[in-house]
């Protein structure tokens, strides 16, 4: 699985066990319907948020037991499981979403894959999409049908992203969709296109051959749009999520299930420090700690000048310290 758990305790805070935006990616998450499991005299309650776009997880739980008056809260969170994009065999969804969270990486996935991954966008896009062989595609790499019998042919390019497509490729695109047969054509990189390009792109299409052009950053907005559409959770996953190991939150006021409630809204009366909490705290009383002996080298001074007389320096340490 791309998201897993081991680093959850490195990166878990009370506000990522209970956000709506993804921390990875920065797009609005799901956020599923409370659970409720019971086995007498035991209850769980669970929430799970899920990006659709890059798949990141949150689980917010709410433990019940036989004590009539507390609950105990626990959270969870996937962590990014770092992907070979050199890998032919890592499974094309887990790549999709891996994309949507390191988009800087989209110049590294295998050509190949960068092929089927543009066919399956346009896939979930609703287009009937095949791609062709290495060996017979003529300058085109995907063939889209259309309804009305009429084909497009799409060219892609993984280049990185200093390595611009020049007017020459776009002219030898055109070329191909005249030999094969193709009305329009799009031309997909993972970089960008210089001016020349573009120029011969609308040179194309006054002559009858329209070229589209979709740099990386049109393209990601694309693969979001196909996340969208394509979105599951299936039960194994779902179930992984809400039984994954957490770490404890707080206690708070036992309460009866509400269907449609949010339980990370659930006020915790007793809550547990965290590493970014410590860390907070680490800072406040570092800053404290430098205004206290700041406050004593003044004391010194004004008692060595004779201006404090009834409180010295060593009695206004005595009194910070206790």
């Amino acid at each position: 699985m791309m998201w897993e758990h081991k680093e959850a305790g490195r990166l878990l805070t009370y506000q990522s066990v209970r956000t709506v935006v993804c921390i990875y990616c920065g797009r609005d998450m799901l956020r599923l319907p409370a659970a409720r499991y019971e086995k007498s005299p035991r209850r769980l309650l669970a929430q799970l948020t899920v990006c659709p776009y890059c798949g990141w997880w949150n689980v917010y739980r709410a433990h019940q037991g036989e004590d009539a008056g507390i609950e105990d809260y626990e959270g969870a969170i996937g962590s990014l499981r770092e992907l070979d994009l050199a890998d032919v065999s890592v499974p094309l969804a887990e790549l999709r979403s891996y994309l949507m969270r390191r988009a800087d990486v989209l110049y590294q996935v295998h050509p190949r894959r960068f092929e089927e991954i543009v066919c399956s966008v346009f896939h979930d896009l609703g287009y009937s999409a095949r791609a062709t062989a290495y060996s017979a595609d003529g300058g085109i790499d995907i063939i889209l049908e259309e309804s009305s019998g009429s084909s497009i042919g799409v060219q892609v390019k993984r280049y990185a992203k200093s390595r611009r497509i020049e007017a020459e490729q776009i002219r030898s695109l055109g070329g191909a969709l005249l030999v094969n047969g193709h009305t329009r054509g799009v031309f997909i990189t993972t970089s960008s296109f210089r001016r020349g390009a573009r120029a011969t792109a609308k040179r194309l299409a006054r002559i009858g051959y329209p070229v589209e052009l979709v740099d990386a950053e049109r393209f990601l907005q694309a693969l979001g749009i196909a996340q969208i559409k394509s979105f599951t959770l299936d039960d194994k996953h779902y179930a992984s999520c809400i039984l994954s190991r957490g770490v404890h939150l707080g206690s708070g006021v036992k309460q009866q299930f509400v269907a449609g409630e949010n339980l990370a809204e659930r006020p915790v009366v007793a809550q547990i420090m965290l590493t970014a909490d410590l860390i907070d705290l680490y800072e406040l009383a570092a800053c404290g700690r430098e205004r206290v002996v700041e406050e004593v080298r003044q004391a010194r001074k004004e008692f060595a000048e004779g201006e404090r007389s009834t409180t010295t320096p060593d009695d206004l340490m005595r009194e910070i310290e206790s």
